[in-house]
């Protein structure tokens, strides 16, 4: 994250992009281990790796398309392509005074 004090919009921004990389890189990456070890174990067939692999990789290829974007324009697509988890991040997260929140049509 950037030096930008807590207080500014751009310090709320590089949190909110910052922590929904670390939820979808982790909603990626533990389904992935678990399929490794099982992999392992010989529980699951190279094919079945080769399978489970490409579906990983469609995710972190449309991850990276949210993610690479500039900052402001990555937290505004966050609030309206995952509004669920945004939601639920903005409760312990108040925006500050400025800070570009998208408010869903009534």
């Amino acid at each position: 994250m950037s030096g930008a004090s807590p207080k500014t919009s751009q310090w709320w921004e590089d949190r909110l992009v910052a922590d929904y990389r670390e939820y979808r890189w982790r909603l990626l990456m533990e389904p992935m281990c678990q399929r490794m070890e099982k992999w392992k174990a010989g529980e699951l067939t190279t094919e079945e790796m080769d399978r489970a692999f490409e579906e990983c990789y469609r995710h972190i290829t449309e991850l990276r398309h949210i993610l690479n974007q500039r900052t402001d324009r990555a937290a505004l697509l966050i609030q309206v392509l995952d509004r669920e988890w945004f939601e639920e991040w903005v409760k312990q997260h108040t925006p500050p005074p400025g800070a570009p929140v998208v408010y869903p049509e009534k």
